[in-house]
């Protein structure tokens, strides 16, 4: 059973809207552990919910639009309570996915989500050097994460 699942999303042809997609590249050659799964996408979706209910912790990684431009933030993910009468929306959260992985599937992992405000989500492949130049601290955020046991660090164990 793979004890954590790294998910990054995002479109790569949308300036740094790609971080996710950029990331798991990277981290598909520094991560030799056979524990760990990459995911790749271009969003959240609700069939997600299934492979996140059997492992012990999810990393979201994901650009955000709001914020200083190269502002790295960690966030707890906790799980959003299911509501089956909602109506299908096209925009799935992290915390969505997290409460139906237990709501259908019993399964109850960590989550976080690590993220960078992008500086220009235009139409174009590649990072901003704004976004580049932070995304080696993400790696190193990931991999600390990582090495952490099976209890998620707090938030004020992960550096700045």
């Amino acid at each position: 059973m793979k004890k954590t699942l790294i998910l990054g999303y995002g479109n790569p042809l949308r300036g740094d809207d790609g971080l996710g997609w950029h990331t798991l590249t990277r981290l598909e050659s520094q991560i030799d552990d056979p524990a760990v799964e990459l995911v790749v996408c271009h969003q959240l979706t609700p069939e997600m919910a299934e492979p996140i209910s059997r492992v012990h912790r999810v990393i979201f990684i994901d650009a955000r639009q709001d914020g200083t431009p190269g502002e790295l933030r960690t966030e707890i993910i906790q799980p959003a309570l299911v509501d089956p009468g909602a109506p299908f929306t096209h925009r799935w959260e992290p915390s969505t996915l997290l409460g139906m992985a237990h709501w259908l599937f019993g399964g109850s992992p960590q989550g976080v989500l690590m993220s960078i405000t992008g500086a220009s989500f235009e139409h174009h492949e590649g990072l901003s050097m704004t976004v580049e130049a932070v995304l080696p601290v993400l790696l190193q955020r990931v991999q600390e994460w990582l090495d952490k046991s099976e209890v998620a660090p707090s938030l004020e164990e992960m550096p700045d």
